[in-house]
């Protein structure tokens, strides 16, 4: 492809021999079809600042040409491909990232379904164990004298075989292994009563295990309610991802306080006002919010360390209940929606660097995470 430009450069060269203007150099042309490329249009919307220093050398290289210097037209020609070139390799980069995060995303969710696949799993195996115990206590019911006392018996250990099935189901092992072994324990001296005739011990141990099955239930039930809340608030934080990947100057990740969606670009430099060619990107966030409403939402806004720590803290609070005011302006209920400024206090990235200190120019739309809803251990970032 190199070799190609080069030829057409030479070609319009000797076109040109002759006229009033010397042919352009072959690394102005090769330049001109640099940018004229279709991934030119990527570079203006996701480096705006490097597109236009490109420009700029690219105009004073034309100027320079014209006026015969060709040092100067040289230099400047340079200077615009290796500006060019930067803003390509760093759009590149995002690409790049942005794919990462989408794979990871998959990864993730096969990783949730494998886990739902399992307790099922464990549910059915559950299930097969409580079965297998009901077939035992039918069997010896039939082997009973006492019809009467019998069907009490059994009826109790049928419920407690339940209670005992259900709290396997709950993983009872793992979140109470203490109180289960005692449960089983309790249970399979009721059971051995019952088998041997003895319907009365049968009862008085059905008793006790009653109540240690119950103890297990209690013991496990709200760990395990934790536990689903927690993965399907996971699993919505991940959609939520996979859905935000796209949206301009933004980048989201998954937190222990919730889904973090970091808007950039949203304000000129100490100005309180969201700048107007902003507004579609914070259109699609409201949306984003709007679409999920089962969550409380934190605007923070965030600055870099130029300047004082007093001012920057007014500033940063100005722009997140500027935020907070669009998003509500777009349908976004007021009492789900909260906005603190946080000042230069909460840095993501070095700040003497500029690239840096715009990563720490930001506002946080933050997803927050149900106090109740732990983040599950697999899916924790």
């Amino acid at each position: 492809m190199k070799a190609t430009r080069l030829r057409g450069a030479i070609v319009a060269a000797f076109l040109f021999a002759g006229c009033g203007t010397a042919p352009k150099p072959a690394e102005l042309v090769s330049f001109e079809q640099l940018r004229s490329e279709g991934y030119a249009e990527t570079v203006r919307e996701r480096h705006p600042d490097l597109y236009k220093e490109a420009e700029k050398h690219y105009r004073d290289a034309i100027e320079a040409h014209e006026d015969g210097e060709s040092d100067l037209t040289l230099h400047h020609t340079r200077l615009a491909s290796i500006t060019w070139r930067t803003a390509v390799a760093l759009s590149q980069k995002k690409d790049a990232e942005d794919s990462l995060r989408a794979a990871d995303n998959r990864r993730k969710l096969a990783e949730d379904d494998l886990a739902r696949t399992r307790l099922m799993i464990e549910k059915a195996e559950a299930m097969a164990r409580m079965q297998a115990m009901q077939r035992q206590l039918a069997d010896a019911q039939a082997k009973a004298t006492q019809e009467k006392r019998a069907a009490e018996a059994k009826s109790k250990l049928d419920n407690i075989a339940k209670k005992l099935g259900d709290a396997e189901g709950m993983d009872a092992a793992r979140h109470a292994p203490g109180p289960l072994n005692k449960a089983q324990a309790s249970f399979k001296l009721a059971l051995e009563a019952f088998q041997k005739g003895d319907f009365a011990a049968a009862d008085q141990q059905a008793a006790v295990a009653l109540a240690d099955a119950d103890a297990v239930v209690a013991a496990t039930k709200p760990a395990f309610d934790a536990e689903e809340q927690a993965r399907q608030v996971d699993a919505r934080y991940r959609t939520l991802l996979q859905a935000s990947s796209g949206l301009p100057d933004t980048d989201g990740r998954i937190t222990q306080r919730g889904f973090v969606l970091s808007v950039r670009e949203l304000f000129d430099g100490g100005k309180t006002s969201i700048r107007p060619d902003k507004a579609f990107a914070l259109d699609q966030v409201a949306q984003l919010v709007s679409t999920y409403g089962e969550f409380k939402i934190l605007v923070e806004g965030h600055t870099d360390n130029r300047g004082r720590a007093d001012s920057n803290l007014v500033l940063s609070q100005a722009r997140a209940q500027a935020v907070l005011a669009y998003l509500t302006g777009k349908g976004v209920q007021a009492d789900r929606v909260n906005a603190v400024g946080k000042g230069d206090s909460e840095p993501i990235a070095d700040n003497s660097t500029r690239d840096g200190r715009a990563q720490n120019r930001r506002v946080d739309v933050i997803f927050v995470r149900p106090q109740a809803a732990a983040p599950a251990a697999s899916a924790a970032n």
